[in-house]
């Protein structure tokens, strides 16, 4: 048996959904999955005090998953560019002082940027070459370039969040 809740957005609200994921942890119901509708999916176990964390390394190799292990923390789900890590209650934060934690931050934000630098402006451009495309009467291709532009335009939305989200946690660990 599984049950779903909803993502507030890992790079939005980092700190409600850690404080979701312990609580469902102390009611038996433990993270196993985040799916691409941003749903959590838990499945029921003992319950267990564990504090969460989330981590923001592009490169997340066997190297990187050890020194997390060594100081306590499990990787539970690991997307492209984010991993959610769990440990004991109690247990040493995955980030002891302001200056790691800008480095993944910054790291983070800096790949957001250029993603969503990509794919606005190209969404852009294929908006208009579909509305070329449609005003010529060429209404199938002027189709598949709609759908490529919504492509382009939810990469931007996707990647542009978080961006301004990254932008949000950097200041108020500078004290912006």
């Amino acid at each position: 048996m599984a049950k779903y809740r909803l993502c507030g957005g890992l790079s939005m609200m980092p700190a409600h959904d850690t404080a979701l994921l312990k609580r469902m942890s102390a009611q038996g119901w433990h993270v196993v999955d985040l799916n691409s509708a941003l749903l959590y999916r838990f499945e029921q176990g003992e319950p267990h005090a564990y504090d969460y964390e989330i981590d923001y390394e592009h490169d997340f190799s066997a190297e990187a998953q050890e020194i997390f292990r060594a100081g306590g923390w499990e990787p539970v789900v690991t997307g492209p560019s984010w991993q959610i890590l769990r440990a004991e209650a109690g247990t040493t934060p995955l980030y002891t002082d302001d200056e790691s934690r800008v480095d993944t931050l910054s790291s983070s934000r800096a790949r957001m940027g250029w993603m969503a630098f990509i794919c606005g402006p190209m969404a852009i451009m294929l908006l208009v070459l579909e509305e070329c495309l449609s005003s010529q009467g060429h209404e199938v291709w002027s189709w598949v370039i709609l759908i490529v532009a919504f492509v382009a335009l939810a990469g931007f939305v996707c990647s542009f969040l978080p961006f301004v989200a990254s932008t949000i946690s950097l200041r108020k660990v500078r004290g912006e």
